[in-house]
């Protein structure tokens, strides 16, 4: 299976509280033309769980649409769901692992914020890619993964809007 984390894109701060701090313009645009780069690589997801704070799910949205376009007969049923616990406090790695083996062998993307997807990657590939850059993952901008129950994960790459 193929997980895709993506970090939420530029978001606006005054006069917005934390948890409804919308997209800024430019965040739609970097989100939509990353979208477009998801679609290239023709990673056709099914499924998309997003943070319930505002700016992600305006993400999961933009990418849905996004890629509503590129695979219409598959994307048919993904749906964006909401999920607080996919912060690692709450949702440890065997947690994690145990979801992903009963999501087998969907293509899952992840909209959420830093620094808890790094947590999420080291979830992921631990041993294949132990040094995510302390920089992080950048806004608008996803980490893809492939993943198997029983060999763990390969992280192969950023997907980065162009």
């Amino acid at each position: 299976m193929r997980v895709i984390l993506v970090r939420h894109g530029e978001a606006a701060d005054d006069p917005f509280p934390e948890v409804l701090r919308p997209l800024t313009p430019a965040g739609r645009k970097s989100v939509r033309r990353l979208s477009r780069e998801i679609a290239f690589l023709d990673l056709v997801v099914d499924r998309i769980i997003s943070s319930p704070l505002t700016r992600a799910v305006q993400t999961a949205e933009l990418l849905l649409c996004g890629l509503r376009k590129k695979h219409p007969v598959r994307q048919v049923e993904c749906r964006i769901e909401l999920a607080s616990d996919f912060f690692p406090a709450s949702f440890g790695k065997e947690s994690f692992r145990a979801f992903l083996a009963e999501s087998y062998p969907e293509t899952i993307l992840l909209v959420g914020h830093e620094p808890e997807l790094l947590t999420l990657a080291h979830f992921l590939s631990p041993d294949h890619f132990p040094d995510f850059p302390s920089s992080g993952i950048k806004k608008s901008t996803g980490f893809l993964f492939e993943w198997d129950p029983e060999n763990g994960g390969i992280f192969h790459g950023r997907i980065s809007p162009r």
